[in-house]
């Protein structure tokens, strides 16, 4: 799991992405892994979500 956050957070550094896009750059095979990962790492304060472009980003 830990290493998951931490590809999670090397890919969102490169550019902001699409659920999808991080499931293929960071090989989660589950959609709802990869949405509850996302979720956690947002509620502590590590990624955040633009609603308006609908894409996951790192917090600098």
């Amino acid at each position: 799991m830990l290493k998951d956050r931490e590809k999670v957070i090397a890919a969102l550094r490169e550019k902001p992405m699409k659920v999808f896009d991080v499931m293929k750059r960071t090989n989660i095979a589950n959609q709802e892994a990869c949405q509850s990962l996302l979720l956690k790492m947002r509620d502590e304060g590590s990624i955040k979500f633009d609603i308006n472009k609908g894409v996951w980003s790192a917090i600098s």
